[in-house]
């Protein structure tokens, strides 16, 4: 059981003091004892008096700095590793042990070790022969490692993933778009535990959330287009769920667009990733009824903004949430005129986030099929109608950036060209002179015949005529096609 932030500054002031020098050389002992204890953990059995003695030796140092500072925790960051806040210095001596835990954190992703009030020394031991194991933590089973280590009885260790931004340097570019795709399906798989979760009063993963979305940021980075690109994936049968996590996406993409910090772009990934969380207690029949709603059932349904504020601040977790999460959650159906819902908000002014998540949440329902849409309208149309609204309904000059952001022929549009080729935008031109010629993938010859051609750029010039070699003559409904675009976006390896 963590104890509250007020025992721990109480533990600190009752605490004896110990001076900066004690304290250095304690850290630096607590250093080599921790990779002591994993080396030895690789040679001997848990019952060994070696591996035992390493152990009460590590339990001793770190039962002290846990009672006076309310917690511990080893942490890479930038190739450098801390200890709490102190940065551990290491010597010509101490070189070995550095690169050891260097290479242990970075073979199983692990970015950082935390310890809380409550540990014991067998829980300790524990935990150092599970992460001192040969393939216990590798890649594809870290995303459960929490389920793993509270099944072996492990409550009083955390561990967070490598830094994404740490990891940057580390993913070559045939590898961006596999990243993409997993934590793209990552993101809708723990999205959706997370909401099964809250109706059963379970606590809730956040670090696992707040991990997803730094991986986002970074892959953003990486290849915005193909990130928006996966936007295109639309799940019926998990609509909340899939249309949360595409809302995420765009609105990362759009706060990167707006200059946001990568703090303030986790906060605003996790409160997209909780936007609608009030509908989980609208009745399915209102939710998915084809006819026009009655005006009862339009109150129940507008009260999804008031649900969702009530379940975020009963979340067993909810400390762990920005504050901006309770805005967003409350004012996504605000407009910009300060109109729409819920009425008895009154403020004057509508949160930044809380904005750009209108914007994002708009788009992608719009473009998405619905049981009570007689049509779904394709990026390009949706675009258009966001224009007309534009200082009523959505902030101007955000909606601008978010235009320029998608493109005048949004990423995943169907477009006929010149040439009689049928294409799908992959890539938004960002220069404002050319956003009619973005990069297009090519998917059926002049004849009609389907084809899985090159990704071409409409900026190319036929050098003998001095002219374009192609350009787009309108957007197409895939749905009249048969053509599902979220396909094409899936094949891309590379």
């Amino acid at each position: 059981m963590r104890n509250s932030r007020e025992e721990i500054d109480q533990k600190k002031k009752l605490a004896p003091s110990v001076s900066s020098n004690a304290l250095s050389k304690t850290i630096d002992e607590i250093f080599i004892r921790f990779s002591s204890a994993l080396r030895t953990a690789q040679i001997y059995e848990p019952n060994n008096q070696t591996f035992i003695g390493h152990i009460h030796s590590l339990f001793s140092l770190l039962e002290n700095i846990i009672s006076q500072e309310g917690g511990a925790s080893f942490r890479f960051q930038e190739n450098t590793l801390f200890f709490n806040n102190t940065r551990i210095k290491f010597d010509l001596f101490s070189y070995n042990n550095f690169r050891f835990m260097a290479d242990e954190f970075r073979e199983k992703n692990v970015g950082a070790i935390s310890l809380e009030p409550g540990l014991d020394e067998n829980e300790l031991s524990k935990f150092i022969v599970l992460f001192s194991g040969t393939g216990v933590m590798e890649e594809e089973s870290f995303e459960n490692i929490s389920t793993k280590l509270i099944a072996s009885g492990i409550t009083h260790i955390s561990l967070e993933g490598i830094h994404p931004y740490d990891a940057a340097a580390r993913l070559k570019t045939e590898k961006v778009r596999p990243a993409v795709k997993k934590v793209f399906f990552r993101s809708i798989k723990h999205l959706k535990e997370s909401f099964e979760q809250n109706k059963e009063n379970q606590k809730l993963q956040l670090k696992t959330a707040r991990r997803l979305i730094q991986a986002m940021v970074d892959l953003i980075g990486h290849d915005e287009s193909f990130m928006i690109g996966m936007t295109n994936i639309k799940n019926y049968d998990d609509y909340i769920v899939n249309h949360s996590t595409n809302v995420a996406v765009l609105s990362l993409c759009f706060g990167r667009r707006l200059g946001l910090e990568k703090q303030e772009l986790t906060e605003l990934g996790l409160s997209a990733f909780f936007h609608d969380i009030g509908k989980l207690d609208i009745p399915q029949e209102i939710l998915n009824k084809k006819d026009k709603l009655s005006e009862e059932e339009r109150k129940i349904m507008e009260k999804h903004t008031l649900h969702g504020v009530e379940k975020l601040l009963s979340m067993k977790d909810s400390s762990c949430l920005p504050v901006k999460t309770l805005y967003v959650t409350l004012e996504h159906h605000l407009w910009a005129n300060l109109s729409g819902y819920p009425k008895l908000w009154k403020r004057n002014k509508i949160n930044l986030f809380s904005k750009i998540i209108k914007i994002c949440d708009f788009f992608d329902s719009v473009t998405t099929e619905r049981p009570y849409r007689d049509c779904v309208l394709t990026r390009d149309q949706a675009l258009s109608v966001m224009l007309e609204k534009s200082g009523t309904e959505f902030d101007p000059v955000m909606l601008k950036v978010f235009a320029s952001m998608v493109g005048v022929y949004p990423i995943g549009s169907l477009v006929a060209l010149n040439t009689e080729e049928l294409g799908i935008v992959m890539e938004a031109n960002p220069e404002a002179v050319l956003m009619l010629r973005p990069k297009v993938k090519l998917i059926t010859d002049r004849y009609g015949r389907k084809l899985d051609g090159e990704i071409i750029d409409l900026t190319e010039m036929d050098p003998a005529k001095g002219e374009y070699k192609r350009s787009i003559v309108k957007s197409l409904d895939p749905h009249q096609y048969n053509i599902q675009v979220a396909d094409y976006f899936l094949a891309q390896e590379s």
